[in-house]
Formats: structure tokens, sequence, C-alpha cells
């Protein structure tokens, strides 16, 4: 039988607690807190139990106060222990055993952890609710978290797997991290950098998803592990191999959720980056790559075009910072006279078709919008009339007919197409052995995607022999160095009709002895020694804390404001560009910029005013979500100041709510019935039609109910109304300045550097109607669309668009439409009409 009270006394002892608590069934800190009327000795304590307290019905311990209501709990007890000899008695039925598991739990760490999978600690990190809520972690856990879901330690040390390799002190350590273990591109090029990289050096690879490359990986790594929530579980891995990270390779966008724990623990990265900018969404993901690693690795100089935009919008200074490194070098292969024909012989096999003389054209990849499978298809069909022993193959996993939004589709133009019929010329494989007969057997590739950087099975291909078909601009193999070649054929972009003539066109395979494939290239030794001299090169160093405080990756929480430092200190190290220091660095860079746009722009200090200014001025409102219209009309003294309130809705049934809260705070608003189009901008904008509500009003104060998704909507609505209007008794600066001589726009200055974005791409299209070129950076502009603004200013807006714009439709997507563009462009029209924008800054009021 266990002896109990032996594992209380190790753990006990571990705690320092023995001597006051010698024994698990009587807790004089848990008893003496019920009567604390006692003497708080243990010993008077633990007599006074015995002799009166049993009887009474006291609990002597937290456990014997919630068990017997909470009968469910000793189950999630039971699967919490890991302690071998405490596990063997809740085995056995004892059910003190229960009572000891549950007081060793609640000592807290380190005990917790050390013979369970349950640490307080990691808990309270994990949830924040529970810790501001104080309730008691444990017993949350327990009695509720177990039922909803919550994460212990049991998935934690289950998401760490041990790899072969064993972690040697005297070799450096690298951390590579990619976004999955799946057979796929990112992936296999971050199992060739494990491979080369466990030759000198300690591997730990991460990866936020599982897959069947796992098994490979744990060949070469001391330790592989799993995650989600990486900040937060890596901080509980406390391995040597963990604690001595000298730097890491974050292998795809994809991974980007790596980048929080890296910058916290400063250890310097290169992001090896295969995707396109085109479809990284959300955005998030390339800014934060390109804001924070210490080296950007492309795969081709198409890739990096891509990002040419985003990179801008952060400053970040692609000569120095960036490299091009292809996962596998260029060369052409071939196969012998035997590997075609067997090839040949076992397709012929496989598909029911004798494939022995026909021109063989194969696609590879899952099946998808992306990869282009229906223009594969389409290829196919224009070459079936002109040559039908042409025959087209696709080997690939993805078609599901249940998925709407490809799948449905996409089997039903296979089935018009008459795919995989006997005889015919269009077949697909799925996935699997057949793959290295295909690119044995085919005499060409056709790379129908849309979008691809360096697909692997391009190289595979190249090494089989066979000939490329691709689509102008659609891949990294657009790069000069492949297509320039004879091997390479591009063609108009999209084009299947160009795409299958081209086909038509190329000389068949020829047997030839195969070729032995070049060395593959040393892609970790290039990563490694390229950011190493990166490092070594920088000179720029900021330390310490700046004026303004506002979180890029991490939280507003008081516990990581050592964080907020860290983060900001990188980003300024390389001189790039996502939050201002304080208001003087924003005057700095105006004062610099010799940008006809920026020498209009200037900041002013918020402050609060009493007296109303005799210049009059209106407020328009569009109020899609009433939800706080009627606390703003009760807390913001200048809607009882305006000459008119303008309120603008979208059905009558708002507009009645509208009239009746307002009449409450003896408000008389003129409210307009109007489309839901452009957002808050084109009701704004048809204010001021000839003959429109706005008349001859020359100053008016632009503001609408942002949907406040959680808190930090409310703070940033918050920020943005005390800087335009003040609050319930003092007006703000910015009235005041919206009058002044010479002032177009007046809006709040915002801590964080928001550029042109997606909007980037709509420039071209209005930038000749100005009277110079945009910069490169707006660097201050109304961020959120709510500012002061002269009647001038707005038709000067409204003449750059023209009467007839055609506008786009709702719902349209968060960032680059001519509404994100217009929120740009607001100081850039109040420059062509010769007026100052005034950004005001109140650095006290929260933004987030």
């Amino acid at each position: 039988m266990t002896d109990l009270l032996a594992i209380w006394r190790k753990y006990a002892s571990m705690a320092n607690l023995l001597d006051r608590r010698p024994d698990f069934r009587f807790d004089p800190d848990f008893y003496g807190a019920q009567r604390r009327e006692l003497d708080q000795d243990p010993q008077a304590l633990l007599a006074h139990y015995e002799q009166s307290g049993r009887e009474e019905g006291c609990a002597p311990t937290l456990y014997r106060s919630i068990a017997p209501g909470n009968p469910d709990m000793i189950a999630v007890i039971a699967r919490l222990v890991t302690d071998p000899e405490l596990s063997i008695a809740i085995e056995s039925g004892d059910p003190e055993a229960y009572h000891l598991a549950f007081e060793l739990l609640h000592l807290g760490a380190p005990i917790d952890a050390s013979m369970s999978n349950f640490s307080a600690r990691a808990y309270q990190d994990a949830y924040s609710d529970i810790a501001k809520a104080g309730v008691d972690p444990l017993v949350h856990y327990l009695l509720y978290g177990s039922k909803e879901g919550r994460r212990t330690l049991e998935q934690l040390r289950a998401s760490r797997h041990q790899g072969r390799a064993t972690f040697s002190p005297d070799k450096p350590t690298c951390l590579i991290a990619t976004h999955e273990f799946s057979r796929t591109g990112a992936p296999i090029v971050a199992l060739d950098l494990v491979r080369e990289a466990s030759q000198t050096h300690n591997v730990i690879v991460a990866s936020l998803r599982d897959g069947p490359l796992l098994a490979d990986f744990l060949e070469y790594v001391c330790e592989a592990v799993l995650s989600t929530q990486v900040l937060g579980d890596f901080a509980r891995h406390g391995s040597e191999a963990f604690q001595t990270i000298d730097f890491a390779i974050v292998n795809s966008v994809e991974a980007w959720a790596f980048i929080p724990f890296l910058v916290a623990r400063e250890i310097p990265f290169a992001s090896y980056v295969h995707e396109y900018a085109h479809y990284i969404f959300p955005t998030y993901k390339s800014t934060f790559t390109g804001l924070f690693a210490d080296l950007l690795v492309f795969s081709s100089e198409h890739v990096r075009d891509s990002w040419a935009g985003r990179l801008q919008d952060i400053e970040f200074d692609t000569d120095r910072d960036s490299i091009i490194l292809r996962q596998r070098n260029f060369s052409v292969g071939g196969v012998d006279a035997v590997a075609l024909d067997g090839a040949r012989a076992r397709l012929s096999s496989i598909l029911g078709r004798d494939l022995s003389k026909v021109r063989l054209v194969c696609g590879a990849g899952h099946l998808q919008w992306r990869k282009g499978t229906d223009i594969f298809v389409m290829a196919a069909q224009i070459c079936r009339s002109r040559d039908p022993d042409t025959v087209f193959v696709w080997i690939g996993d993805g078609l599901n007919f249940e998925d709407i939004n490809f799948g449905t589709w996409m089997k039903y133009h296979m089935r018009q197409a008459d795919a995989d019929r006997a005889g015919g010329n269009l077949y697909f494989l799925p996935a699997g052995p057949a793959y290295g007969d295909l690119l044995a057997a085919s005499d060409a590739m056709f790379v129908s995607s849309r979008l691809d950087p360096l697909p692997n099975v391009v190289f595979d291909a190249l090494d089989a022999g066979c000939r490329i078909v691709q689509f102008e601009g659609a891949s990294g193999f657009g790069d000069s160095l492949y297509s320039s070649t004879e091997h390479f054929k591009s063609v108009e972009y999209g084009n299947p009709q160009a795409a299958a003539e081209t086909i038509l066109s190329l000389p068949r395979k020829k047997p030839s002895a195969e070729v032995e494939s070049p060395p593959p290239p040393r892609l970790f030794a290039t990563i490694r020694k390229s950011l190493e001299a990166r490092l070594a090169a920088q000179r720029y160093f900021v330390r310490g804390a700046s004026q303004i405080d506002v979180p890029v990756l991490f939280t507003t929480d008081e516990k990581d404001q050592p964080l907020r430092v860290i983060e900001r200190e990188k980003i300024q190290r390389y001189r790039r560009r996502f939050v201002w220091r304080d208001p003087a660095h924003a005057e700095d860079e105006l004062a610099s910029s010799d940008n006809w746009v920026h020498k209009k722009l200037r900041l002013a200090p918020y402050r609060q005013v009493r007296n109303v200014p005799e210049t009059e001025f209106s407020i328009h409102v569009h109020a899609y979500y009433t939800d706080e219209l009627s606390d703003d009309l009760k807390h913001y003294r200048a809607y009882r100041c305006a000459k008119r309130i303008v309120v603008t809705t979208d059905t009558d049934r708002k507009a009645e709510e509208i009239r009746k809260f307002a009449l409450l705070e003896g408000l008389s608003p003129e409210i307009l019935v109007v489309p839901n189009r452009g957002r808050d901008i084109l009701p704004f904008l048809e204010l001021f039609d000839e003959g429109g509500v706005a008349g001859e009003d020359d100053i008016w104060c632009h503001i609408h109910q942002k949907k406040s998704l959680g808190r930090a909507g409310e703070v940033w609505r918050t920020f943005l109304m005390r800087i335009l209007l003040g609050d319930d008794k003092e007006l703000s600066t910015a009235l005041h300045l919206a009058g002044g001589d010479g002032v177009g726009l007046v809006a709040p200055f915002d801590p964080y550097r928001v550029s042109w974005n997606a909007s980037r791409e709509l420039l071209p299209k209005f930038e000749a109607r100005l009277s110079g070129p945009l910069p490169s950076n707006p660097l201050l502009f109304p961020v959120g669309n709510m500012f002061w603004i002269r009647r001038s200013v707005v038709l000067a807006m409204r003449d750059l668009f023209g009467q007839s714009y055609p506008w786009p439709n709702e719902p349209i997507p968060d960032d680059g439409t001519e509404f994100h563009l217009i929120e740009r462009l607001w100081p850039t029209v109040a420059a062509q009409t010769g007026m100052d924008s005034v950004f005001v800054h109140k650095l006290d009021q929260k933004r987030v």
C-alpha cells in the first residue's frame, strides 16, 4: 500500500512547509483563515480542530470543503497527476490519494508542475481572465476549466518530441520554425535546413501544426515542438537547448507567430520568405516579418518584388537587409531510354491508355485556384482538337467536390472536359508513388499556376529533363536565371490558348544518359553567414523607453511594458517605421522632407478650452451603428455648442431612434436617411452636393460611430473623440485650431505610423491630377477618418474624383479601396488648396 504521508513529506520539504504542516490532512493556514478568533499557532489550530472543529463541521483543508459538493472533481485530479507513486495510489481507489493530490497541487510552483500536468502560474499566464478575476486557478480548472477545454501542461508536454540528436553544450543552437509539418513546399525546405544545420549545430524545430514530416525531422533535431501559443508555451520550455538558442530561421511568413518569442528573448533571426505578398492575409503577417527580421531571405527576385510596397510602408532597407537564396540549384537532367519506356509503360497500365507514342504533359500540386488546375484543363481541351495524342496528366490531392468555393466547380469542369475517360487526353492521379514515373515519362510540365513562388515540382521536372511552360509574371521561375534558358517557355499570363500552342510546338524529350544532380545548395550555411554579416555590420543601436508607448507584438498590460520597449528598440535600430517615438520625431521627419504635402503638415499639443470659438461650426455624424451616439450627445459639450448637427444613417428605424434620444438631450439634429455606401465617406461628401445639406457652412467636424470590437475599439474611439471634441465641460483646442487662418484640416496625431498600405496601388490613378508627386509615405493623416475640415477642402476632394466616379459597393475589403485612399489623401487635398493640416497630440490619452 502506498505511503501517502511519505509522498507528502517529500514535496512539503521541497516547499519548506513540513514543519508548519506535517500532515496533508490538516492545513493550519486554511483552518486559521476560517477561525480568525483563534490563536494562529499550527499546533493550537490542530488541537482546536480535533477537540471541537471536526464536530462543528469545519473543514480541515480546502479539499474537504469543496470535494463533497463536486464529485466530478476527483476524475479531473486523477488525469492531472503524473507522480508514479501517487498515480498507483489513485488507481488503487484509495480516497485519501485524491485528497493528497489536491493539496499538493494547491501548493503551487514549483510543486504542482513537478507532480502533475497542472501549473497554477502557467494557467494564469495563459488565461488572463483567471488572473483578473482573482479566482483560485486550481479550483477554477477542476470545477470549470476542464469542462471548458482549457489547456494545462498536459498539452504543452505532449507537444514536445525528443529528437534523436543529442544536445551538445559545445555546439551553437539554432531554432528553425515552420508553419506545419506537411509534405509540401516550405516544410520540405525546412527539412533541408534542419538536415544541414544538424551537422554543426544543436537544432530545435518548431511548428504550428503537426504533419507526416515530423518523423523525418526527429532524425536530426534535439527537440521538435508543436505550439499555436508560442510566447506562453516557449517560456515554459526549460531544456538546456531552449535556454541557449543563438539564432533562428523562420521558414515561411505563415510561421510569423514565432516572431514575438524571438523578439522577447532578443534572439536574432532570418525569415526565409517563399510567399508572394499578394496572398498574405491578414497583412500584419508580412508587416511583422519585415519589421522584426534581422534579415529577409527571398526565394526569388520576383517574390521580393511583390513585397516592394509593403516593405516601403515600413521603410525597410531592401538592399541592406535582404538577400535572394533559391532553395535548389538550377540544373537540367534527363532519363535514359529504359527509364523512359518503363515509366510510360507503368503509367499506361494505371491510366488505361497507351502512352508510348504520345506527347505527355504533366502538372502537379494541390488542385486549387492558385495552382490553376482549371487552366490546365482548358489547355488540354484546346489541344484535344489539334492533337489528340497530346495527353495531360495532373498529379496531386485536394479535390473535394463538396467544397463550394472550388471543388464543386472543378469537379464539374473535369466531368464536362471528359477527364479520366479511356482513350482521352486528360487524366488525374492522386499524389503518391506514380509521381516519379510521371516526371520521367513527361515531355513537358505545364505550370498553370496563377501565382507560385518556386514550386519544388518544377525542380523535380527539370531533373527529369522536362521542358517547362509557364505564365509570365506568375512564378519565381520568371527570373532571368531560368527564363533566359531554352528549357523555359513563358506565355501571356493566364492565357490557355497561348500555353497550348507553345506546348504543341515543343520538341519531344529524347532519352539521355542520366545526369548526376548537383549537390544541394547550402541553404543553412548561406543564411547563417548572411545573418552573421548583417549583425556584424550594424552600427546604430537604440536603448530605452520612448515617450510613446503603444504595443506592436505585445499587449498593453503593465507586465508587457519591458517587451514593448524591446520591440520598439529593434524597429528603431534598423530605422524601420511603425510607431513614432514622440511628437518631436514626427516634426523632425516633416522638417527633413522636401515633399510639397509634408511642407503643409504640422503638430500641436492638445489643450482644453472653456470658451466657444467665435467661428461657427457644424458637426456631421454618420451613424450606421447607433450604439454609442446617445452617450456621445451626453458626454461631449461640443454638440451643444454646434451651429448644426447633421446625422446620416441608413434606415428610418435608426433615424427615429436617434431623434428620440437627441430630444432627451435637448438637441434637434437634422437626420438624413442615405444608402449604406462608402462607409462614412460618401455620406459626408454627398452633403456638399450642389444645393446639398451642407449649404455654405465652412467648418465641419466629421465623425462616425465606429463599431467598437471589444475594449480596443472602445479605447480608440474615445481617443479620437476626446482629441477632436474635448469632454462634457470643456472643448478641445482642435476646434479652435480648425478656425485658424490657413488651416484646412485638424485631426488627432496617431502614435502609429500608418502608410499607404494597399491604397498604394491606386496612387498612379490620381497623382497626375495633383500639384506634385505624392510622398513615398504619407507620414500623417486622419487615421480613422475623423477630423475637423474646411468646406473648400471637401470640395477639392470631390473634384479630385469627379461627379460620376464609379464608387465600389459594399461590402468592401478592410483596405485598398478608394475610400481608404481618401482617408489618406485629406492632407494632400488640403495642401492642394494651399491650406495646412494640423495634427493634435495628447500622449496621455490611451490609443489602445
